[in-house]
């Protein structure tokens, strides 16, 4: 039993590896994210308390930036024409990884300047 769900694993990794090799949004988020997070700990010097908030902020814009991603991937498949409520979906999700970008926005801010 523990062999068969820890077999499923590899469709997540499949998945992860699909997205960073296949979705310019997600290389993107992860690549930039890194080298963002990088220099500005290099320059401001994070605590240990402050790195993992960085890095939590991070990881929400990658979960949002695939599942982003996948919601239009399954959309455009399922509706390939142009339709409005498909467009607004598409644009709610964006907003999403937009405001968890502005969320890690305030994460630096609240470490460099409290």
């Amino acid at each position: 039993m523990i062999k068969r769900h820890l077999g499923r694993f590899k469709y997540a990794f499949s998945g992860l590896y699909f997205a960073l090799r296949n979705d310019f949004s997600y290389a993107s988020q992860v690549y930039g994210g890194a080298l963002v997070i990088g220099i500005f700990t290099y320059f401001v010097s994070p605590n240990q308390t402050e790195l993992m908030f960085l890095t939590l902020a991070w990881v929400l814009i990658l979960i949002t930036e695939i599942q982003n991603s996948a919601l239009e991937e399954a959309l455009d498949h399922m509706h390939p024409d142009l339709h409005h409520k498909i467009g607004r979906s598409k644009d709610m999700a964006a907003g999403a990884v937009l405001t968890a970008g502005f969320f890690l926005i305030f994460v630096m801010v609240v470490i460099t300047f409290f």
